[in-house]
């Protein structure tokens, strides 16, 4: 039997309106005693797991047990109310050590989210839509055994919206998964009862967001920590981060760390565009380990303005750690190669101090010889495996100095041949000059259509059945 093609499209139509009549919709229940609702937000999305919508009201929930949400097909998540750790220490660490949620690079996250199509959709009131660690306690007394990752979201065509982090233990948000975008986040990682150069009370290690995905795109940002504001690390490709805020005492836009302990590892295709920089102790970053193998290409931060920041542009490919003793020798003589780095339109003003409260080992954790309050750029590079980096409009001040003051450090010997010519500043140890880029600059990398997320799947459905409609009516 033929069927003409008026009756697919109206098949088909029918199709599309059915499955979005059948869906599904869940709210999540809770305890009024403030017992663990783990079981009721499983519940939940059990039920509502494929074409849903789970609903949190607007209430707290006591997320007690480590939650691992797999499966996900075409869901929506509204995240009306706020989602609770234990405050008890003790019970986190007992539960982490337990939990079979799947690791992820730095710890085991509390919240494990799996699938395609997840829309997860913060309030729009600023006191809802929040997940809330308790990390001050741990940052009082330096307890750094056991933390856990916030979560995972391992999502193709994924979507966070709105989400605020409060006090989180240590790293927030990983995003291991591909097409995600991620649009008005918010961190609050500072601790209440110190300053950034105090390690008392230091929130050690609370990364905003981890990136080792594809096609991910971060949209408006803002927060205050005690690491990486954002960290690009092995696997991730095609990456947009724009219009953010890192604030307290941020560790950066950083791409890395990558090779620790002789790995391949690899990342291409990331922009970092439009960001302010206050208090940070860098405010671009890429740091590989000495011995390390792969490749990062095609990095560009662009736009960056820099408030009291302790070093405004760090590179190296020799790092280690200081605490345990000095520089290992490189018996490979190998090194995580990099390509194609643009830093342009760098501005602002330094501060009166090179580290933060995270030196706690002698020498520092971040101290190179010659390292001062006026060092614009340092790049420590190992020779020869540096291609292609190049410097544009870079007007960065000492505190309290002039732009004359501003220096560099920098090995000529390092530098690949012909990379002076292209470089944008003389490679030394001494002040800053801008020179003349002979040869062009790095081909960069745009990452604009970086992501999809389900937000654009959610705007196609009316399209969709509308072109049907008047389809079906043309040929009818």
């Amino acid at each position: 039997m033929a069927f003409s093609r008026a009756t697919i499209l109206l098949y088909a139509l029918l199709l599309l309106l059915l499955d979005v009549a059948n869906a599904a919709e869940c709210t999540v229940e809770r305890n009024d005693d403030g017992s663990d609702d783990s079981q009721h937000i499983l519940d939940a999305f059990e039920a509502c797991k494929t074409d849903g919508t789970i609903t949190f009201q607007q209430a707290n929930y006591s997320a007690f047990t480590p939650i691992s949400l797999t499966g996900l097909k075409n869901v929506t998540i509204h995240l009306n109310g706020n989602l609770n750790l234990p405050s008890n220490m003790t019970q986190v660490q007992q539960a982490i050590n337990s939990t079979k949620n799947t690791p992820s690079t730095y710890a085991t996250p509390w919240f494990y989210f799996d699938g395609e199509n997840v829309s997860l959709l913060g309030s729009e009131d600023f006191e809802w839509g929040r997940f809330h660690g308790f990390g001050q306690q741990w940052w009082d007394i330096g307890n750094r055994i056991l933390r856990p990752q916030l979560a995972t979201f391992n999502v193709t065509n994924g979507l966070l919206s709105g989400l605020k982090v409060i006090k989180p233990i240590a790293w927030g948000w990983n995003l291991p998964g591909k097409n995600i975008r991620v649009e008005n986040h918010f961190v609050d990682a500072q601790p209440d009862n110190a300053t950034r150069t105090s390690t008392v009370s230091f929130p050690f290690n609370t990364d905003g967001i981890n990136v080792s995905g594809n096609n991910i795109t971060i949209d408006g940002y803002y927060g205050h920590n005690g690491d990486d504001c954002v960290s690009i690390i092995n696997g991730a490709r095609n990456v947009l981060a724009q219009n953010g805020y890192c604030g307290f005492s941020s560790h950066g836009l950083s791409i890395g760390s990558l090779g620790r302990n002789g790995a391949e590892q690899t990342v291409q295709h990331v922009v970092f565009r439009n960001w302010t920089m206050e208090g940070a102790v860098y405010g671009a970053r890429f740091k590989s380990w000495t011995g390390g193998r792969g490749w990062a290409d095609n990095i560009t931060w662009e736009d960056i303005t820099l408030i009291d920041v302790s070093t405004g542009i760090f590179v190296t490919q020799n790092y280690y750690d200081q605490d345990k003793g000095p520089r290992p020798d490189n018996t490979n003589q190998t090194s995580t190669r990099i390509t194609n780095f643009t830093f342009k339109n760098f501005t602002g003003g330094l501060a009166a101090n090179w580290t933060d409260g995270t030196c706690i080992s002698n020498p520092c954790w971040n101290y190179v010889e010659g390292i001062d309050n006026t060092k614009a750029i340092i790049l420590d590079l190992y020779p020869g495996t540096a291609f292609n980096l190049t410097f544009q409009d870079i007007n960065i001040t000492p505190m309290n100095k002039t732009a004359n003051d501003t220096t560099v450090l920098c090995d000529p010997s390092t530098l690949a041949e012909g990379e002076q010519d292209i470089l944008g500043f003389q490679c030394q140890n001494g002040k800053f000059a801008a020179t003349e880029i002979k040869n062009g600059s790095s081909t960069g990398g745009s990452g604009e259509n970086a992501a999809f997320g389900r937000s654009d799947i959610h705007n196609l459905i009316p399209a969709t059945i509308a072109i049907a409609t008047l389809l079906v009516a043309q040929i009818l």
